[in-house]
């Protein structure tokens, strides 16, 4: 009796929910996102072809282009659950995911926000970085684990260390779930129950206990004195061997800010290769200075990655990068900006293909938010 009872109110409180639901009103997308259009001029270092870089001691000229088209909404229950969706797309691909973000958020002032659908790792919500005035990351002026990176040809710079500051996560299929705010405290945690080892959606994906992803850390925003100060801690685990742990802390007054993070990974598998690299153990940090007056922003920013290599050599590959950034807000949305950069490789050991290098940059360009 007592458990029909208990069925017999859930139907009710069901009921309730549903009707109150129907007051609300229907979800209404609104159309934004962003365009940004840059010209890059590169020169390079290498006296020879390597494997480094496809291209010889010299100046290239190249474009890079990104654009995303955002489709979103929210609407409120009568019950007070706020309801939101998140529509991505990449508008610059034309293989592998196109559809960046597509998820639905179910929030409330005291209980959180539950997040279901195709969406970023929590802890790369809330990981603190530098400073950055343009809309180009790290990766942006150079390619990881490959040479098309930069400004979008074959003559960019390739650097060895695959331990980076950026994303640590996939945007795969997720349950996400971040609590509410006390004293400017949060927690958070995802858990992906199949993230894919590529840019392809993987929405249908089951349980695999080798490429399940779990994500879960801590984030404080706040202000004390005037002083704007921000701290973030948390862990990705990926593939039952992989995990990455990120720290991350932020210091801002008087339109200065000052900021950066630290990552450290560790893979316990071997890669299957001919050097036996492990290359997803290591280290990495940036920091970095910003400045924001009226229309006017400018950064600085360094950052230093290392990866272990081959098992054999006690040596790491080695890879610097600093930049200086500037903007201009035009108002309507249009920004110009300016990045300068420069980034060096240093190899484990001579013996091996890939050789040192150093390449710099220049790269300009307009910024569109719609």
């Amino acid at each position: 009796m007592k458990k029909i009872l208990l069925g017999t109110t859930a139907i009710i409180a069901l009921s309730t929910i549903s009707a109150e639901a129907f007051a609300a009103e229907k979800i209404k997308l609104e159309l934004g996102g962003f365009m940004r259009q840059y010209v890059g001029l590169t020169n390079h270092d290498e006296v020879a072809v390597t494997a480094l870089s496809a291209e010889t001691r010299g100046l290239d000229l190249g474009m890079h282009s990104n654009t995303e088209v955002y489709f979103r909404g929210a609407t409120t229950l009568d019950n007070g659950l706020s309801v939101s969706v998140d529509i991505q797309r990449e508008s610059d691909k034309s293989t592998g995911r196109r559809t960046d973000v597509s998820a639905m958020t179910i929030s409330s002032d005291q209980l959180g926000a539950l997040t279901v659908g195709s969406t970023a790792a929590a802890m790369d919500d809330f990981a603190i970085r530098v400073p950055q005035a343009t809309g180009l990351d790290w990766s942006d002026a150079y390619g990881y684990g490959s040479v098309a990176g930069v400004v979008g040809n074959a003559t960019t710079f390739d650097l060895q260390s695959t331990v980076n500051v950026e994303e640590t996560g996939g945007k795969d299929g997720k349950l996400k779930y971040v609590s509410p705010t006390f004293a400017g405290v949060s927690v958070l945690a995802s858990y992906t129950p199949a993230a894919a080892a590529t840019a392809a959606s993987n929405l249908s994906g089951g349980t695999n206990a080798s490429n399940d992803e779990a994500a879960y850390g801590v984030t404080y925003n706040g202000e004390v004195s005037g002083v704007a100060l921000g701290f973030d801690a948390g862990q990705l685990r990926q593939n039952g061997t992989r995990r990455t742990t990120h720290y991350g802390a932020s210091v801002g007054m008087a339109g200065f800010t000052v900021a950066g993070g630290y990552r450290k990974a560790k893979d316990d598998v071997t890669i299957a290769n001919a050097a036996g690299d492990k290359i997803n153990t290591g280290k990495a940090y940036e920091i970095g200075v910003g400045y924001e007056t009226g229309p006017y922003t400018v950064t600085a920013g360094y950052m230093r990655t290392e990866s272990e290599g081959t098992v054999a050599n006690v040596a790491k590959n080695v890879d610097k990068h600093w930049a200086l950034a500037a903007a201009y807000d035009m108002g309507a949305g249009v920004v110009l900006v300016a990045d300068y950069w420069h980034a060096k490789s240093e190899n484990e050991a001579a013996a091996r293909v890939q050789a040192d290098g150093t390449v710099s940059g220049l790269i300009a360009g307009v910024e569109v938010g719609f």
